[in-house]
């Protein structure tokens, strides 16, 4: 299973990585369990974008339907589909490009605290 982490780089431009959750090995892996702050539901119609932003809070989002496309401030591209789940946390800097590419998209934010962490979870090389 893997996070899509959009985040801010010292330069101030935005970025995102993929990273592998760390899960347990068993029969049916499983990873530690993780408090939450706040849960809401959104729906963005095909075609909608949103041009730079910054993300507003450090959140997990789990995409349900449509087709996402994140672009950073230096250009690079990245297709989201069901079943992906993003970490945002570029809360200064550039911001990033979020585009409804197909279908209405349909996602669920997870409000995360403070001591929520994803850096320390194995990086995954870009597809």
């Amino acid at each position: 299973m893997r996070i899509h982490r959009i985040f801010t780089l010292p330069s101030g431009d935005s970025a995102i990585e993929l990273r592998e959750v760390p899960l347990s090995d068993s029969a049916r892996p499983m990873s530690p369990t993780y408090a939450a702050d706040h849960v809401f539901f959104r729906e963005t119609p095909q075609g909608h974008v949103q041009d730079f932003h910054n993300a507003p809070r450090r959140q997990l989002i789990f995409i349900t339907s449509g087709l996402l496309e994140l672009e950073t401030s230096t250009g690079q591209r990245w297709i989201c589909r069901p079943g992906d789940i993003l970490f945002t946390e570029d809360f200064e800097g550039s911001g990033h490009i979020t585009r409804s590419l197909r279908d209405v998209r349909g996602f669920f934010h997870v409000v995360m605290p403070d001591d929520f962490q994803v850096t320390d979870w194995p990086l995954v090389p870009h597809p």
